[in-house]
């Protein structure tokens, strides 16, 4: 699901019917969509991924290794604008959030994060890549230490993306239950095999299982949701929302 500021409108995939789903902001019971995005020319099936740029007024979705574009006046069977596929991608997307200050694509899953420009299509490779697979341990597995969900901040251009524990057989416990998990905190200008230039929540501090990341640039606070804790935790960090130097 995504929400549109600038139209103040509610994106909803619709994962069977392999749809997008456009509803009023202030949408209340059975009421209808104002527009519907499916059909064959859409290329659209079990759809479950959405991110909108309001700015820019285009709609991102997930699809299998690729990633869609339409405008967000789309409506009924269309074509996307434009497509992000091929090997020279990595895509093996998760999830996926736009910058429209610096004009980028960023996409997890597939062993860290790919920064792509906002308007690449194509066979098109990455700008940048952070590697996060494995990160806090010694494991290269692309299941340790990967990244899922994640949002950022376009004002300072860092990325929150939740990093979860391991996850093999013999980890299969602590994976769920220890303290295994935390955000890192990356600048959309890294890339390789770098540190988080901030971890919240933990490694072997608090969080467990993490679910949800967001963030709240005019307090300067990160919120993040453990479904082992069953709770939402509210950090304080005010210098993950600092422009950051060069490393």
């Amino acid at each position: 699901m995504a929400y549109d500021s600038v139209r103040d409108e509610i994106l909803v995939p619709s994962l069977y019917a392999g749809a997008i789903l456009t509803f009023r902001g202030d949408a209340n019971g059975d009421v209808a969509p104002v527009r519907k995005i499916y059909g064959p020319k859409t290329q659209l099936g079990r759809t479950s991924e959405v991110a909108i740029d309001a700015v820019h007024g285009e709609i991102f979705v997930i699809q299998g290794r690729r990633i869609l574009v339409f405008p967000t006046a789309a409506d009924g069977d269309v074509a996307p604008l434009r497509i992000l596929e091929g090997p020279d991608t990595g895509l093996r997307p998760g999830r996926m959030t736009v910058d429209p200050v610096h004009n980028l694509l960023i996409v997890s899953g597939g062993g860290g994060i790919r920064i792509f420009d906002r308007t690449a299509s194509g066979n098109t490779k990455p700008l940048r890549f952070i590697r996060t697979s494995g990160a806090g341990s010694t494991s290269r597995d692309e299941t340790t230490g990967s990244a899922n969900l994640m949002t950022t901040n376009p004002a300072s251009g860092m990325i929150f993306a939740a990093i979860r524990g391991g996850t093999n057989s013999e980890e299969e416990i602590s994976g769920r239950f220890g303290l295994d998990d935390y955000v890192g905190v990356w600048s959309i200008y890294d890339d390789g095999d770098v540190p988080p230039r901030f971890t919240i929540g933990g490694p072997n501090l608090l969080l467990k299982d993490v679910r949800g990341v967001a963030v709240d640039p005019k307090n300067q606070n990160v919120i993040v949701s453990d479904k082992t804790i069953n709770g939402v935790l509210t950090f304080h960090v005010p210098e993950a929302f600092e422009v950051p130097a060069e490393r």
